[in-house]
């Protein structure tokens, strides 16, 4: 059993955490001319980097992009079941993981060193490599759920997003380029 879904992209001069629906798709994007070698472990001799975002924003994009992909009826799709954080290697090899699982059991032990708040993403792409694919996709679902309801369930997201965005291992785009690229 995975506890964590790490999945690592490495280049010569740092390394990526891939955290599902936060932008990982842009991000793969953006640096594929580097050429970027896929890794399940941490390379601590590199700068290590990871994108975050607002919870209930992550979770919605999740649940929605779960349900295309599962080809699901919303109506049959119940809060309670969908906060799991179980990924089985083959499944995950497929792209078969649950893309709501709370973004902090990607952060446990990962020791990232740099934080990117999805709303400064695009503005780091361009200041460490000249170009960004931004993408934002997948239909709005935010109707079917009561936010009261969802937030209930993301008490403690919000207390590991909230403690990141205060400390000084968030990015911002006055602290300039955090690595050669």
């Amino acid at each position: 059993m995975y506890f964590q879904n790490l999945e690592f992209y490495e280049t010569d001069n740092f390394q990526y955490l891939l955290i599902h629906k936060n932008a990982c798709t842009s991000v793969l994007k953006t640096i594929e001319h580097l050429k970027p070698k896929y890794s399940e472990q941490r390379n601590f001799n590199k700068v290590c980097w990871t994108v975050i975002r607002d919870p209930y924003e992550r979770f919605m994009a999740g649940l929605s992009y779960d349900i295309e992909r599962q080809k699901m009826k919303i109506e049959d799709v119940s809060l309670d079941n969908l906060f799991s954080t179980y990924h089985e290697k083959t499944s995950r090899e497929k792209g078969n993981v649950s893309h709501t699982a709370y973004q902090s059991i990607y952060l446990i032990n990962s020791c990232i060193n740099w934080y990117v708040d999805l709303p400064d993403l695009k503005n780091f792409l361009n200041m460490h490599f000249n170009k960004s694919f931004y993408l934002n996709r997948g239909p709005d679902i935010k109707q079917y759920f009561k936010k009261e309801e969802v937030l209930k369930y993301l008490k403690m997201e919000y207390e590991i997003y909230n403690k990141i965005k205060l400390s000084s291992f968030i990015w911002e785009w006055q602290k300039g380029n955090i690595f050669n690229t």
